[in-house]
């Protein structure tokens, strides 16, 4: 299971075209764009529809209210978000995934019905400059403390996908890789 993260830069052009050229070949693209309003969120997304990008490959990051107007595969919520068990309830047929950095919060993610995890961040990354990644001991201990699809994030590459993979990790969802 491979996923693109956008990088927050909020979709420019260039990043617009990435996602164009890369959509068939991940399972998903999840939109990560926390600066953008509502209203230009979904001018993006529905941009990125409108050149072929299938809706079914699009998880909207921390914009639950916006599934009801666009038929996405999901929305993934942050670490300490509790709208995820609400919105799993109201859309029972999209997924709900959510970062998680640790066991507990993968457990506590599990029970409130996530369908995935993201794990993370497992190696060095720019995106986490100074934080101290958590390494593939603890990508194992979370995957092998739940049943739902734990997602390796952070420094991930082709170089150590088969490490990830060897700890537990379903799949990889990766921003540099993509679009830096």
């Amino acid at each position: 299971m491979i996923h693109a993260v956008t990088d927050g830069s909020g979709l420019p052009d260039h990043i617009e075209k990435k996602i164009i050229s890369i959509s068939p070949v991940v399972d998903a693209v999840c939109i990560r764009e926390k600066q953008l309003s509502a209203k230009e969120f979904s001018i993006k997304v529905i941009r990125l529809m409108n050149h072929g990008v299938p809706p079914e490959k699009l998880i909207l990051h921390s914009s639950p209210e916006l599934a009801d107007f666009f038929p996405v595969l999901g929305v993934h919520f942050t670490e300490f978000d509790e709208r995820l068990s609400a919105f799993k309830h109201a859309h029972p047929d999209k997924l709900a995934g959510r970062s998680v950095h640790s066991v507990s919060s993968a457990q506590k993610a599990e029970a409130d019905g996530a369908d995935y995890l993201y794990f993370g961040h497992v190696f060095a990354t720019k995106s986490k400059t100074g934080l101290k990644e958590r390494g593939l001991d603890a990508l194992h201990e979370a995957a092998a403390a739940v049943s739902v699809p734990v997602i390796a994030i952070g420094g991930i590459h082709h170089g150590n996908m088969t490490a990830v993979r060897q700890a537990g990790a379903s799949g990889a969802a990766m921003i540099s890789a993509f679009f830096n």
